[in-house]
């Protein structure tokens, strides 16, 4: 005699046995909820379903034969159209709409705040620029680049006044890994700074505008990277090429030779292709031969 049981827990936490007895031999079947008999049959020798209510909850008992095995599931039916079902979609739909006007709440707030947070920095932004067009002094200021969860953080020091002062890069003069100008940013690179001799705490740093010091690092990174890729060639000759690149293009040009060996959909600014164009050029051939072959 099989004997299966379920607990089935009714409301105030209330929990009520549910099982059956099943001869596998005779077929003879007796279901009970509790201490009451609900249903008795005979012959039960193949899958067969039995629906019952236990506080107006609609559940099933189904007997599913499987080869020489017969299996047994207790259910609660939450699709059936009945008066439990149809308070509990009613509650349902309820939390639902309660949860969507809480999301729109929260979405308007975040939204809001967000547009706070950006207001106050564009104002603040504007702010220091009508400072420092106001009145503004420049000095050189050291880049210091530590790393971070998503992106590094960029910071820069200065001295103004005989006092140390230090800023993080904002949002509007944040680079990317590669400046503007072409060449990767990197800790202990110069850059001209602007700060008002009033209060030195507002400063803005212009990476656009290398110190002296930093255009002759510039071209001394170049010039290692074209002899680590060219050791046969003259470390005169190659910083002759380099100054012809600068005079060209600029920093860019310096780019050029800095990434040489780079493919385009690396870097598609400055590349390997882009410093073909630049050597092969007739400008830079003429002031080649002009200034570094006499």
């Amino acid at each position: 005699m099989k004997h299966c049981t379920w607990t089935y827990v009714a409301g105030e936490g209330r929990n009520i046995p549910v099982g059956l007895y099943h001869s596998r031999r005779k077929g003879h079947l007796i279901i009970y909820v509790g201490k009451k008999i609900t249903t008795i049959d005979f012959n039960v020798l193949d899958t067969k379903e039995y629906t019952f209510f236990i506080d107006n909850e609609l559940c099933h008992i189904r007997l599913e034969r499987r080869g020489d095995e017969m299996f047994y599931f207790f259910e609660i039916d939450k699709t059936a159209d009945t008066p439990m079902n149809r308070a509990r979609w009613a509650m349902e739909r309820k939390f639902l709409r309660q949860l969507v006007a809480a999301l729109a709440v929260f979405a308007v707030l975040i939204a809001g705040f967000s547009f706070f947070i950006n207001y106050q920095k564009e104002t603040d932004l504007a702010r220091i620029d009508e400072l420092l067009a106001e009145q503004s002094i420049e000095t050189v200021a050291t880049v210091t680049i530590e790393p971070g969860r998503e992106k590094p953080n960029i910071s820069y020091h200065f001295v103004a006044q005989n006092q140390a002062y230090s800023s993080k890069s904002t949002y509007h003069t944040e680079p990317l890994v590669l400046l503007m100008s072409g060449m990767p940013l990197e800790s202990g690179d110069e850059f001209i700074v602007q700060y008002s001799p009033t209060n030195p705490e507002v400063n803005r740093i212009d990476f656009k505008r290398p110190s002296k010091r930093q255009l002759a690092t510039y071209l001394k990174r170049a010039a290692q990277k074209h002899l680590q890729l060219h050791p046969d060639e003259a470390p005169q000759l190659v910083n002759c090429m380099l100054e012809t690149a600068f005079k060209i293009d600029g920093i860019g040009g310096l780019a050029d030779f800095y990434f040489q060996d780079t493919p385009a959909e690396k870097n598609p600014d400055h590349n390997e292709l882009s410093y073909a164009r630049l050597v092969r050029g007739l400008p830079f051939q003429k002031k080649l031969e002009k200034e570094c072959w006499q």
